[in-house]
């Protein structure tokens, strides 16, 4: 233990007990004390970073949907995938709901906690990965219900701006005793998640909204899901900047912890996507005026201008995740002979979610630009390797589950 930490006596448990060590040596070694089993897993183990399962399982569900050259009917293994998160996400909430009712200090705990409160943003992103299944989804499984999405989209755009806002709050407000001995992590980025998940969620809603006397609806989703994605890439390049000072200060980190460097690239390539994806939604909601409904003239320059905008940010911000990918994939390479397999299977999943997020935004910019054949096929093996990884991890999560490791400190 190092010497920065005092030893916690297993009988003095109180409610100022660190959730999560903040060093790398005590961060998965959390002890039982004499806690009952169900009572250590319950208020140890199940943290915030559970929702990384849903939000990386959401975004696969997404990829399985948009692979280019899927075969017939693969939208079932998908939508399969799509209800696997949503059984997820409704047991982790449950089994939080009945953390924090057994221990009720553990949510102000956890919130303020300077490694757990960067996942308590978790939450409302991966309600925005199940709105975006369900809008996708929808014509498949269950028929689209408008007022529905339209209610569950402005839900969750006030639990953006809630969680996106308050939770970068709570750990500024921190006091110096309070905050880790360490320089700002890839991981941080992840705050800033439920806003990056505005832009595509508001994209999703306007590909089923009539075009049929909705303008004005059309131009407030557009207006809100812009604002919220620009709030959310801009604070997440403040928080770029740091990740970059710290690679030329310290270089690469130890390369167990360099997968998490494909963090960085997520706030880019979500906002390629959102971009490319409201343009496609900007041409088709004001349209010309030999194809607008009633014909609506004031609106052509703007629509018109909107899509070659939307594309063209598209293209920049997916020019700064193809470097920071890039950047992470040949850091990981560099370290592959020392890399050992580790605790962080959590933190896998976003890992995993970082790739979704590519594939996404290269799959949005093809489809803009007529699917080129040999980028098309890349992005296609990216997308399969991509779902591959994700089922090792579950596959770990299973074991993990069934020989009681997960249980264990």
């Amino acid at each position: 233990m190092s010497r920065l930490e005092p030893r916690i006596d297993a009988n003095d448990r109180s409610d100022r007990t660190p959730l999560l060590g903040t060093t790398a040596g005590t961060r998965y070694n959390r002890e039982r004390g004499d806690l009952p089993l169900w009572r250590h897993v319950l208020e140890n183990k199940m943290t915030w970073a559970w929702y990384n399962v849903i939000i990386a399982s959401g975004g696969v569900s997404l990829l399985i949907f948009n692979l280019p050259y899927r075969v017939h009917r693969l939208w079932v293994l998908g939508a399969i995938v799509y209800v696997i998160s949503l059984i997820l996400f409704l047991i982790t909430l449950l089994v939080h709901a009945a953390r924090f009712i057994v221990r009720p200090s553990l949510l102000p705990n956890s919130i303020c906690h300077p490694v757990e409160g960067l996942h308590v943003s978790t939450l409302p992103a991966a309600l925005g990965i199940l709105i975006l299944n369900g809008a996708t989804y929808s014509e498949k499984m269950h028929g689209y219900n408008g007022h529905a999405m339209r209610s569950f989209f402005w839900i969750y755009i006030i639990l953006s701006l809630v969680f996106g806002i308050g939770t970068p709050l709570v750990q500024f407000a921190k006091g110096a005793q309070n905050r880790p001995a360490m320089s700002l992590s890839a991981a941080s980025i992840g705050t800033t998640l439920p806003l990056l998940l505005a832009g595509p969620t508001a994209a999703a809603v306007l590909a089923h909204l009539p075009i049929v006397g909705r303008h004005r609806t059309a131009l407030g989703i557009m207006a809100f899901g812009v604002a919220l994605q620009g709030m959310g890439v801009f604070v997440s390049l403040l928080y770029q900047s740091s990740v970059i000072a710290r690679l030329h200060n310290d270089g690469f980190p130890h390369p167990r912890e360099r997968p998490s460097l494909f963090l960085t690239s997520i706030p880019a390539a979500l906002s390629a996507w959102a971009s490319t994806a409201l343009a496609q939604q900007a041409l088709r909601h004001f349209p010309t005026p030999s194809t607008a409904p009633g014909g609506a003239p004031e609106l052509v320059v703007g629509g018109v201008a909107l899509y070659y905008v939307g594309v063209t940010l598209g293209l920049v911000f997916w020019g700064l995740a193809l470097w920071w990918f890039v950047i992470a994939a040949c850091a990981c390479i560099g370290g592959l002979n020392e890399m050992r397999a580790g605790g962080e299977i959590l933190e896998g999943f976003i890992v995993v979610f970082a790739h979704v997020a590519f594939f996404l935004a290269s799959n949005e910019l093809l489809r803009a630009f007529d699917w080129p054949r040999g980028l098309t096929i890349m992005n296609e093996v990216l997308g399969v390797a991509t779902i591959a990884v994700w089922g090792l991890l579950m596959v770990g999560c299973l074991l993990g589950l069934v020989t009681g490791r997960f249980a264990r400190d």
